[in-house]
């Protein structure tokens, strides 16, 4: 039905430049999802519309100043495209930037052209006022190989002209130029609880966004901790550690980078402790049973958890005596004498707080 375009289409220009000279030509394509000629291409200028093509191209023949404006397409199933702002310019020396989106990482070139053929020398051009002729520009043209968002900003050049015998310093109109990002910086997201107890799972996903305009980017995901890789490059966002040891306790980050691209971004450190799991459920068992024994006979008490990781030590006690009376999950009274009448517990540790079972009454 009418409701399945979901695709942009996309409007570029060649020349590729967003300014031209009264009388030039630019012709204008739009890329859709079908190809065209089923049905005709809708052109828009200032949001009106210009014309309706049979082809997937619109030219602009000898440009006047009335041309210059937004232009916008729309091919049969498609939604309409991104915006290009043409300027068709009166000027004496124009600065030529791309009409399409530059994303970090590609290749951003301009040029600097005067009215007639060849009158231009000595081009200089300036990014926010600043002079970057001798870092990136030839005789023809700036090109910034690898270009970063922060290269974003506003543009001009100058150059002499001749005029009339003399020669006089030209400007261009000053033009901004957007390189936009590609993705996001990842954000490390971690899916637990405050705190990450021993023998329960990792779950770590890394978090970014992809520019919907951007060319289609396959993504690659690493996963490191304490700045050794654990995971990747893999195309999965999701690193899962089933089980969790102290040994994984680390400083955890991750990165990304983009396929056919320079680009790469790390995400901020995240900190995860893995603790052990607290020793809970101390409880003691008695042979002979409910701790009533004859005298001479022999007393077994034993200790166990409910819960807690790690290795677990215990000791014995009697209420009112400070002595530890033995270590082990078991005491043995071999032959219970009169004196072993009290009150016994355990305490079983794992290196966190102390658990004591309940006391437990020895009668003899």
């Amino acid at each position: 039905g009418p409701f399945t375009a979901t695709e942009t289409a996309l409007l570029t220009t060649d020349p590729p430049w967003s300014t031209i000279f009264r009388g030039e030509s630019v012709t204008l394509r739009c890329r859709g999802s079908q190809p065209s000629g089923q049905q005709p291409t809708t052109w828009y200028h200032n949001d009106k519309i210009l014309a309706r093509t049979a082809t997937d191209t619109y030219r602009i023949t000898n440009a006047r100043q009335k041309q210059t404006g937004t232009y916008k397409c729309q091919s049969p199933g498609s939604v309409a495209s991104n915006p290009i702002t043409l300027i068709v310019s009166y000027d004496w020396l124009i600065l030529q930037v791309p009409s399409h989106a530059v994303f970090e990482g590609e290749l951003l070139c301009m040029q600097c052209r005067g009215w007639e053929p060849g009158s231009v020398t000595s081009v200089q051009y300036f990014r926010d006022g600043a002079d970057i002729t001798t870092r990136y520009a030839s005789d023809k043209q700036l090109c910034i190989p690898r270009a970063e968002t922060q290269q974003s900003g506003r543009y001009r050049c100058t150059g002499q002209m001749n005029s009339f015998l003399s020669v006089i310093k030209r400007e261009s109109q000053e033009l901004h130029v957007c390189i936009r990002e590609l993705f996001s910086s990842p954000v490390l997201s971690v899916a637990s609880s405050a705190e990450t107890l021993e023998g329960s799972p990792l779950n770590l996903s890394c978090v970014t966004h992809l520019s919907p305009h951007s060319p289609r980017s396959i993504l690659w995901y690493l996963f490191y901790r304490n700045g050794t890789v654990l995971q990747g490059p893999k195309t999965s966002s999701k690193y899962h550690v089933p089980m969790v040891g102290l040994a994984d306790t680390g400083s955890y980050s991750c990165e990304v980078r983009a396929e056919n691209s320079s680009i790469w971004k790390q995400s901020a450190q995240v900190p995860i402790a893995v603790r052990r799991v607290p020793i809970s459920g101390v409880s003691l068992d008695v042979q002979p049973h409910e701790g009533q024994v004859m005298e001479g006979q022999r007393l077994v008490l034993s200790c166990s958890v409910a819960a807690g990781t790690g290795s677990i030590s215990f000791s014995w006690h009697r209420e009112g005596s400070a002595e530890v009376l033995g270590r082990g999950t078991r005491y043995e009274i071999p032959s219970a004498q009169r004196d072993d009448d009290g009150h016994y517990y355990c305490v079983a540790s794992n290196g966190g707080v102390p658990a004591q079972s309940p006391r437990l009454r020895v009668t003899v």
